[in-house]
């Protein structure tokens, strides 16, 4: 060891030179320094210089270990040297991409966010949300069995995640990244508030050589494949532009950077979907009559020997069948004793409602498939627009040189409309998943600020900022269809409430249209602000072998969100069970049930109803503050061993209400409304703030040879939880702002209430001096929590034990232990569903003593999870112009809910342990880019002809290949009468093998192997993810050549393919195993497509 050895360390991007010198132990540190290209310089008197170049990586540590050599006359020792592939100090799992790796690779859309599903450990989450709100495209992502809500965003060191939706406010331009990091496990304590994968994204500075970029890339449906299901190629026309431009402001001082992106869209798509045929219309339901039912309680496809009778309408009999219509007006209230329809004798042919009638003139008729086909019968084609526009601007000064402040401002822009399958008015699903119109307005803004006090004293200090701001609403406002066809009730008047009410008929022969999240993903209207501000001040001190760094983070948030979670002119479904006899389907035990949800929906008879309305009277908004602390040491123990270990803190202050009313909460003793601020009531609704938020992070890397590190790691992390800031938008979304009138049924053979009369009008709400107010009845509650003392902060403790070997100096392999639990993790239970058991559902619910006999739901911490996984990372930097990384994982995850969302059954948590919806069992991704070795410069043919050389020399194939196997999936069934209860997602008992021995998308499972429960009053045997879909293969691969313009300057051309050999990547079947598409699959797997080829320009200047 040297000590006081001079060093000086240069950013020979920026002309800036940092000095210090090593301490006793000959160790030496500069911190907080931008990524990039920087030199060492380490002097000592009567020792050879040594001259070291190296890359420097976004939170990463670049080791520089000087041999001093005793000094000969005019010796230098030099070394350069690429970012270190080996990790000497720290337990955490990561990845990094340079700007420059970034940009070789072919990505759809160019979608920063894609390259996250890279790292082992990632997977694409098996739903997205909305298009509408999250046009920047946002992927969701589930890291190491940790739901996508878990993730967390920084951009240039602030944050850039949106509390409410879980996914990056601001999707960086590829030309604007200096560099990107993903880690997934065993943070530094500097980091919180994240249990999944924390992305680093760092915009590029400006440096004292003038560069920049243009750039286009165009799509269409020449270079396109085709839709594999209805065999039609949508047509398409996408077009991204931009570029940047980078230089000194003042050499060596003062410098700026500015990026563009633009992108236009014009999407054409198609769909097959159901509408009804002309029988249906006309009320001849006779092609959806099944087995005969024996009184045995067997089927026949024949008449029975000893058949069971029913009376029908008419006033005669005929024998009972599945699938048989019955009048819901004759009968008993608990479904027995019911007349079957018929006409001259005919079972199934039954009246139409006239307003349902004309509702369904509004819908085109079929044009697919064969005459008579009551599913799968229409194909449409539409186009989507979208536009979004994309700026980033940065300055960055050097004060001096121990000073140095930057500035940076992102604004992004997006418009998007797009029709549902059946028309604008209509509407019903879309081939773009949503159906609309939507504008989104994202802004981010960071401040830092560096101080080097001392050689081994460094402070900065970051301020950051950013607005999400949404606006959606669906086609056809201010018309008023319902009202038109004669059905009262529904459109109110208001702008709010015009547009196509949802109508989704479950079942055989079932079918959706109008607006709403379940039909085309349209929230819709929507009005979403979240703005979010933070101050944060990092110190760093060399003490001898120790890093210490210590710190806190402060953030302050407002989110206003007012959507329509149920469409505000109302959401009407329609089950079997209304047009069923209970005492026919007592027989058979639900084998074979009677009753048809169309024929319901024919009568106007639904089985449930749901709708928002907005107080008056009441300003909403959220308002919370979070305080974050840390102080942690690594410890250079020997020259083997370094030791981390470092301590968080984390307090989640309770939110609160910006106004008087404007969140309120349900108080389950008394079924009273808690309005936030007004009288007796505190602004936080009197929730108590969690104070015990201390976590650990512990850490130990040694090198067992010259060539071998072992690292470990442990540690807890805390994460606020889904849907926003611990409560989310869940305040917000209750009386006296938000109003969520349901109509339910007091069995599954009543209808809700009658379509042809309406619902009853809601009521504005009256809040007392006091602050509470009466729950009006039929109107949902969808946050409390109670007792207010127990909220616990959502709680994963993490592990991982690595090995990591070196094979040559640009080559290393990783292998991994990776896993981590998850306790007091978020769920919104329904917490007023009925008890399974004999009569009707309302005196079984436990808040019928206070008269609520409508869904209520609460808010627990009380699921786990757990995930245990094999990881594998291959590293090859670049050498003879190949360069990739390969990473396997071999995995589990396992849940009880799918990502806090409410259990289906609240009275059996324990049987809905099992695989998350996630869960892919392997994953194999490979990213490379390989230097062709033909043409000048390389090492075949390196002499050919300039012109033959500009036709097949110097090309670069790059690509990312991902493999997975299949997800895990649920069966349900829709019908279960000995189960007597109200919630969804029912599973069945299994009686056979599920498996078919040559799975496809025509039958990818059995559903005769599943039965309705047969035990009274228990959910089914079936478990949770007891199914397998289909594996996925992605090949995205491109070819690409620069073309020398002058000196400088280089014309890039690019040839994408995506999903290059065209693989139907299969989404998952109907799971619902009474469908008569149970095991049928009708489309792509989430965020696939056929293959897309991408042609691309980028000049470089």
């Amino acid at each position: 060891a040297i000590p006081s050895a001079e060093v000086t360390i240069r950013d020979l991007d920026r002309g800036l030179s940092y000095e210090t010198k090593t301490n006793t132990d000959g160790n030496y540190v500069q911190t907080h320094l931008l990524a990039g290209h920087y030199e060492v310089q380490v002097r000592a008197p009567g020792f050879a210089e040594f001259l070291a170049k190296v890359v420097v990586q976004v939170d990463a540590t670049a080791r520089v270990d000087a041999a001093l050599t005793i000094q000969k006359a005019g010796t230098e020792v030099t070394v350069t040297a690429e970012a270190p592939l080996m990790k000497m100090d720290r337990p955490e799992v990561s990845a990094n991409l340079t700007g420059g790796e970034i940009d070789k690779l072919p990505v759809l859309d160019r979608n920063l966010t894609q390259l996250i599903l890279i790292m082992p450990g990632a997977q694409e989450n098996g739903w997205q949300h909305a298009s509408s709100e999250n046009p920047q495209g946002g992927i969701q992502i589930d890291a190491n069995g940790q739901f996508f809500f878990s993730n967390g965003f920084l951009l240039d060191g602030t944050e850039n995640n949106s509390s409410i939706l879980g996914i990056a406010v601001v999707v960086p331009n590829f030309d604007s990244m200096e560099e990107f990091k993903v880690s997934t496990s065993n943070y530094d304590a500097e980091f919180g508030s994240v249990s999944g994968a924390l992305i680093h994204a760092t915009t590029k500075s400006g440096t004292n050589q003038v560069h920049g970029t243009l750039f286009e890339f165009l799509r269409n449906s020449a270079l396109n494949a085709a839709d594999p299901f209805s065999g039609l190629k949508p047509p398409i026309r996408w077009n991204q532009f931009g570029g940047s431009f980078a230089g000194p402001l003042r050499k060596d001082k003062l410098f700026g950077f500015f990026d563009y992106q633009g992108t236009r869209r014009r999407t054409g798509g198609s769909l097959i979907s159901t509408v009804p045929n002309a029988a249906e219309r006309s009320g001849d339901l006779t092609a959806f009559l099944g087995d005969y039912i024996c009184a045995d309680g067997t089927t026949s496809a024949t008449p029975c020997a000893i058949p069971v009778t029913v009376s029908t309408t008419e006033g005669g009999t005929t024998a009972a069948r599945a699938g048989l219509i019955f009048d819901p007006s004759t009968g008993n209230p608990d479904g027995t004793g019911r007349s079957a329809f018929t006409s001259g004798g005919q079972p199934n042919i039954i009246p139409v409602a006239g307003p349902i009638a004309n509702l369904m003139n509004s819908l085109p008729m079929p044009n697919f498939g064969s005459p008579g086909d009551f599913a799968n019968n229409y194909v449409s084609g539409a186009s989507e627009k979208f536009d979004s526009d994309q700026y980033d601007g940065r300055v960055d000064w050097n004060i001096s040189s121990k000073q140095r402040l930057f500035g940076r401002y992102t604004i992004a822009d997006f418009t998007k409309q797009s029709p549902g399958a059946y028309g604008l008015i209509p509407g019903g699903p879309s081939p773009f998943g949503f159906a609309g119109q939507s504008l989104v307005r994202n802004q981010s803004f960071a401040l830092g600020w560096t101080y080097t006090l001392s050689p081994t004293l460094i402070t900065d200090f970051r301020f950051g900022a950013f607005r999400y701001r949404v606006f959606v609403q669906p086609n056809g406002i201010g018309t008023t269809p319902a009202t038109d066809a004669g059905l009262p009730g529904l459109n109110l008047g208001t702008a709010g409430t015009s547009g196509m009410p949802a109508f989704t008929i479950d079942g055989n022969g079932g079918f959706a249209f109008g607006y709403s999240l379940g039909v085309n993903q349209c929230n819709c209207p929507l009005r979403q602000i979240e703005n979010h501000f933070q101050w944060v001040n990092n110190w760093t001190k060399q003490s001898g072998n120790h890093m210490l760094k210590w710190g806190m983070d402060f953030r302050r948030g407002q989110q206003l969100r007012i959507p329509s979670d149920d469409h505000r002119s109302g959401e009407s479904e329609f089950t079997e069970g209304v047009t069923g006899d209970a005492g026919v389907d007592l027989v058979t035990n639900g084998s074979a049930p009677t009753g048809l949800a169309l024929a319901s929906f024919l009568l106007g008879k639904p089985s449930s109803f749901d709708r928002f309305f907005t107080g008056i009277g009441y300003t909403p908004g959220l308002r919370q503050t979070r305080l974050f602390f840390f102080g942690e040491d690594t410890w250079r123990a020997t020259p083997k061993l370094t030791l981390s270990y470092g301590l968080r803190y984390e307090n989640y202050l309770p939110q609160t209400a910006a106004h008087p009313g404007g969140a309120g909460m349900f108080d389950p003793t008394t079924g009273e409304m808690l309005a936030a601020g007004i009288g007796s009531v505190p602004a936080n609704m009197g929730v108590k703030a969690y104070n015990r938020g201390f976590v650990p992070r512990l850490g130990v890397a040694y090198e067992w040879r010259p060539k071998t590190v072992i690292r470990a790691g442990y540690g807890h992390s805390y994460n606020p939880s889904a849907l926003g800031a611990i409560f989310g938008e869940n305040p917000e979304l209750n009386p006296p702002i938000n109003n969520p009138q349901v109509l339910s049924q007091p069995n599954a053979y009543t209808p809700a209430f009658s379509l042809l009369t309406g619902p009853p009008l809601p009521v504005n709400p009256v809040v007392g001096s006091d602050g509470r107010f009466p729950l009006q009845s039929n109107l949902s509650v969808f946050f409390y929590f109670f007792p207010l003392d127990s909220y616990r902060v959502p709680m994963v403790q993490f592990w991982n034990v690595s090995v990591q070997h070196q094979f040559s100096p640009d080559t290393t392999l990783d292998i991994a232990y990776v896993g981590n639990v998850g306790r007091h993790l978020y769920v919104n239970p329904a917490t007023n569903q009925a008890v399974p058991g004999p009569g009707d559902l309302d005196p079984r619910r436990p808040f019928f003593k206070l008269g609520i006999t409508w869904p209520i739901f609460g808010v627990c911490n009380c699921d786990t999870s757990n995930y245990n996984s094999l990881q594998v990372k291959l590293q090859k930097r670049v050498a003879h112009g190949l360069d990739f990384l390969a990473t396997y994982t071999w995995s589990k995850a396992m849940t009880h809910t799918e990502g806090g969302y409410s259990y289906d059954n609240a009275y059996d948590f324990k049987g809905v342990y099992g695989p998350a919806g996630w869960d892919h069992t392997h994953a194999l991704t490979l990213v490379h880019a390989w230097d062709l070795p033909f043409g000048k410069g390389r090492r075949w043919a390196s002499d050919m002809h300039p012109v033959v050389d500009g036709v097949i020399g110097g090309w670069r194939f790059s690509g990312i290949t991902t493999l997975l196997s299949g997800p895990a999936f649920t069966p349900s069934i829709s019908f279960a009468p000995l189960l007597n209860t109200d919630f969804s997602g029912v599973r069945p008992d299994i009686i056979g093998n599920p498996h078919v021995s040559s799975p496809n998308r025509g039958l990818w499972f059995n559903p005769n192997a599943y039965t309705a429960p047969q035990q009274p009053f228990s959910d089914g045997t079936a478990s949770k993810g007891s199914l397998r879909g289909p594996a996925e293969y992605v090949f995205d691969l491109s070819l690409s050549k620069d073309f020398r313009i002058a000196e400088g300057k280089t014309l890039e051309f690019r040839w994408e393919n995506f999903n290059a050999f065209n693989h139907t990547n299969l989404g998952l079947p109907d799971a619902t195993v009474d469908d008569s598409t149970a095991g049928v699959i009708t489309g792509l797997v989430i965020g696939a497509t056929m293959r897309q080829m991408q042609l691309g320009l980028h000049f470089h200047f």
